[in-house]
């Protein structure tokens, strides 16, 4: 049985009643505002602004520090509400007028959180609609340290967005990670160079206006250890003096050149003696156009590395050179053969390393090769087959196994056609799994889930979601129930063929009535809307 849900916090209970409070003083001040917009707007813009104010400053002055954070979470759930409320009490006969009116109230009570006590904003959370008041006040919040921008305008407006980011940024001394993607520039860099000397992760990427003049304000930022540069205007003659002035970078992201880039390099240092050549403190290697060479330039040149993520060419490189990079530990291939490719001899020699196993588009997959991967990497713990090619085996690894298959694989992705056989060896032996995701390809049927419970409980599991299947039914999910005693999410239950209406809300009921913390995630059947529901 999945455990009960824990009264919440007084700590909890506070943060979201004043919340509720927030809101409930919105809904009472709109009528007043309503009324006083239709005789005097200027009069009712006044007092909205000063009552504005006197919630800021009842917030700033009651909310302890540390929680600004989850009072903003809870604002940007409940302001959209509030909004729909307001449409849902038009009447045919309201004015525009009225409705703004409205709507500028829910919207002005997000500034309660517009304090330099914040320290995290991502505008992915933010509606839309509020946007552009937390972007025009960014200045007003000056403890920031992780500030996700998105993409702003898309890149469409980009020199319109530019001051705004620039006024934001100049007082942002503790910011860590900032995420600006599509509209930074290369004056915005080079503010950053001076306004936030302790930023440690930079993504900027397609952001076409950043050019190679923004590496001499780049190679300022001493703190400087993730750069996601991916879809701008920096060249190769860029990334190489990055490389050159700032060893100490980590990722630099996607660079479909780096192969060529970290060669011209290494050339260059040639001409230096040996003692005197540097190693960069590369970890993540990311490319679609690699040759043999680069990645054994790779393995000499950036002995930190620990993650390839490598699209395969078997007329431009050979896997195998893989195999001198010593630190590995995250592995992810796109399109090759399992054993044309050579990628079990790889897996042979390096799988003893590796605990993240990423296969996309890779073929010649069957239950030899599952075989070999288990007992390959012993210690994988994260595991993906996306759009992999399953065939069933015409004879059959027959060796007794020396290592007990997956013991120490906790999160599961398979999104392929696949087999039961291969379904079922690979969950039957994961005893520590905890979070397992299965696509609408691969094969799922109440009596395939029953032989696996019956040999793994998953005592583990956490989130299991099963994207679409024709062979469950509510069964299953009440056997779940059952059997996985640290269950907490099962995902798309309505998307099961086999379960009706009827049969998921009594599930639901039974959830709900028992009191477990299960979050039940389903979709609405014809429509396609996601209804979350915490049961």
């Amino acid at each position: 049985m999945p455990k009960y849900k824990k009264p919440p916090t007084l700590e909890d209970l506070a943060l979201k009643a004043s919340v509720v409070w927030l809101s409930n003083f919105g809904r009472k001040f709109m009528k007043n505002i309503r009324i006083l917009s239709k005789n005097d707007a200027q009069k009712a813009t006044e007092i909205l602004k000063e009552c504005l104010k006197t919630a800021h400053d009842i917030f700033e002055y009651n909310v302890p520090h540390y929680l600004f954070d989850r009072v903003g979470q809870e604002v940007f759930k409940t302001t959209p509400k509030l909004i729909d409320d307001v449409k849902s009490c038009l009447r045919a006969s309201s004015s525009i007028s009225e409705y703004l009116s409205q709507v500028n109230v829910a919207v002005g009570l997000a500034e309660v959180i517009i304090s330099p006590y914040l320290r995290q904003l991502d505008f992915m959370e933010v509606p839309k609609m509020m946007r552009h008041m937390f972007y025009t006040k960014l200045s007003c919040m000056p403890g920031i340290q992780y500030l996700n921008l998105s993409s702003m305008s898309g890149g469409w407006k980009t020199s319109q967005m530019e001051p705004i980011v620039l006024n934001g940024l100049a007082s942002m001394k503790n910011l860590r990670t900032l995420v600006l993607n599509y509209d930074c520039t290369d004056t915005i860099l080079e503010l950053l160079a001076k306004a936030c000397p302790y930023l440690h992760t930079l993504d900027v990427c397609s952001s076409k206006s950043i050019t190679n003049n923004s590496v001499k304000y780049l190679s300022n930022l001493s703190n400087l250890r993730v750069l996601q540069l991916y879809s701008t205007s920096v060249t190769i003659d860029g990334y190489a003096t990055l490389f050159i002035k700032m060893p100490f970078l980590q990722d630099i992201g996607r660079f479909d050149d780096i192969g060529r880039c970290l060669e011209y390099v290494y050339m260059k240092y040639q001409s230096y003696e040996a003692k005197d050549i540097p190693q960069l403190q590369l970890r993540v290697f990311s490319s679609r156009f690699v040759v043999t060479k680069h990645l054994q330039i790779l393995a000499e040149f950036c002995p930190e590395i620990t993650t390839v993520l490598l699209f395969h060419n078997p007329l431009l490189n050979d896997l195998m050179a893989l195999i001198a990079i010593n630190k590995l530990s995250v592995l992810k291939l796109l399109s090759c053969d399992f054993f044309g490719d050579q990628v079990r001899d790889v897996l042979q020699v390096k799988g003893c390393n590796l605990t993240h196993l990423h296969l996309e588009h890779v073929d010649q997959l069957d239950m030899n090769a599952l075989i070999y991967i288990s007992q390959y990497c012993p210690d994988l713990k994260i595991l993906t087959f996306y759009y992999c090619d399953f065939i069933e085996s015409t004879s059959l690894y027959i060796r007794k196994l020396e290592i007990p298959p997956f013991m120490n694989l906790e999160k599961l992705t398979i999104t392929s056609a696949c087999f039961e056989q291969h379904m079922e060896f690979l969950m039957s032996n994961c005893f520590k799994i905890k979070t397992v995701h299965i696509g609408t390809m691969a094969p799922t049927t109440d009596a395939l889930i029953d032989a696996i419970l019956s040999k793994n409980p998953m005592e583990h599991l956490d989130s299991l979601n099963i994207a679409f299947s024709n062979g469950l039914s509510i069964r299953t999910a009440y056997k779940l129930v059952e059997v996985c005693p640290n269950l907490r999410m099962l995902g798309e239950l309505g998307s099961w063929a086999l379960i009706n209406e009827f049969e998921l809300e009594c599930f639901k009921m039974f959830i709900a009535t028992r009191n477990f913390d299960l979050d039940i995630q389903t979709f609405a059947r014809y429509s396609g809307e996601p209804q979350d529901s915490e049961a």
